[in-house]
């Protein structure tokens, strides 16, 4: 079987995928900034934060600047970490939030 392929249609095949290649392309361009300034925020927010918690009590592990440091490389799920290390119950220094109530139930 042999396919006959003409030179417009060899020449049309070619500037699809040069067109499909660009906007490939440029889209990889958009998710790459916006992935760069999303990095960005949360490094500013971790360091606010942790500078914040620095006054009050002490970090884990590391200062404020490596925490920005360490977000602004590994994004999202330093920050995820940041969070849970100084944030949730993972932390000690967190206190158990008591569940009783003060007021008495009627009946």
């Amino acid at each position: 079987m042999k396919f006959n392929i003409t030179d417009s249609e060899f020449t049309g095949l070619f500037a699809f995928l040069a067109t499909w290649g660009q906007v490939v392309g440029l889209w990889a361009v958009g998710v790459a900034i916006l992935t760069v300034l999303i990095h960005i925020v949360f490094a500013i927010a971790v360091y606010r934060d942790a500078n914040r918690l620095d006054r009050t009590r002490s970090l884990i592990i590391v200062g404020p600047g490596i925490w920005c440091i360490a977000t602004l490389t590994g994004g999202v799920i330093t920050a995820a970490i940041y969070w849970a290390m100084h944030h949730s119950r993972l932390n000690p220094d967190i206190p158990v939030a008591t569940t009783e109530t003060t007021e008495t139930e009627e009946t």
